[in-house]
C-alpha cells in the first residue's frame, strides 16, 4: 500500500555491519528483529499499513568485509512513538549472520523545517512585492507630477527638445539638453528650450526674436 500519511518526523539512524550485506538485508533486519518487541500495534508492518510509517530509505557503503550506512524512517506518529521505534531498531544486533550495531543520529521535526522555509520564503515575497509596490508608487507620483507640469515636446525642423509652454510664454529659458528641460518641468517651469550643441540653431534665433 502506498504511503499517504503526512510526515511529521524523520528518524535517522546509522549502522555498521561486520560483513557484506545488501540494502534488502538491512530492511529485512529492521522489520524482522523489531517485530513483537513493542506489541502488535507498534510493529513496523502495522504502522506502515495505517500510514504511520513511510518507505524506509537505506544507503549503504561497503569495504572488503564490512558494510556501513544510514537508514531514514519518515513517520507521522507522535515523537514518543518515534523514540520507541528508534530504541527498538537500536536493539538490533544481527543482520543475517553478521554482528551489527545501529545508532540513532537524530529525530528531525519536518514541520519545524517547513515552518522555517515558509518564513524565509515569506520574507522574500514581502521584500520583492513591497519593493515593487514602492517602485510603482514612485512611478505613479512621477506620472502625476509630469501630468501637472507638462511634457517634453519638440521644436523646429531639427526637433529640438522643449517645454510645451515656449509658444505662449513671453520669455524662454535656453538649456543644454532634454534632461535640463525635465528638471525645469519638475520645478514648475514649462518654457525651456534645449540648444543641443555648441551652435545655436537658426530656428532658436527666430523664436528668441519674438520674445522679450
Amino acid at each position: 500500500m502506498p504511503y499517504t500519511g503526512i510526515v511529521k518526523y524523520h528518524v535517522k539512524l546509522s549502522f555498521d555491519v561486520d560483513g557484506l550485506v545488501e540494502r534488502a538485508d538491512i530492511i529485512g533486519a529492521v522489520f524482522g528483529q523489531t517485530e513483537g518487541l513493542l506489541g502488535p500495534e507498534m510493529n513496523l508492518n502495522e504502522l506502515q499499513r495505517v500510514s504511520k510509517v513511510g518507505r524506509i530509505e537505506v544507503d549503504i557503503k561497503t569495504t572488503e568485509n564490512t558494510t556501513s550506512g544510514t537508514a531514514l524512517l519518515p513517520m507521522s506518529t507522535d515523537v514518543d512513538t518515534c523514540a520507541l521505534i528508534a530504541a527498538a531498531i537500536e536493539s538490533i544486533d544481527k543482520v543475517g549472520p553478521f554482528d551489527c550495531k545501529f545508532k540513532l543520529d537524530s529525530i528531525d521535526d519536518v514541520r519545524a523545517s517547513k515552518k522555517e522555509d515558509i518564513v524565509r520564503r515569506a520574507k522574500e515575497i514581502k521584500q520583492k512585492w513591497s519593493t515593487k509596490s514602492v517602485s510603482e508608487g514612485d512611478t505613479m507620483l512621477s506620472d502625476v507630477h509630469e501630468g501637472s507640469s507638462g511634457k517634453v515636446a519638440e521644436y523646429g525642423p531639427n526637433k529640438l527638445p522643449c517645454s510645451s509652454g515656449i509658444y505662449d510664454s513671453p520669455w524662454i529659458i535656453l538649456v543644454e539638453g532634454r534632461a535640463d528641460i525635465k528638471n525645469l518641468l519638475r520645478a514648475g517651469y514649462d518654457n525651456a528650450l534645449a540648444i543641443e550643441g555648441a551652435k545655436i540653431d537658426e530656428s532658436i534665433k527666430d523664436l528668441c526674436d519674438k520674445k522679450r
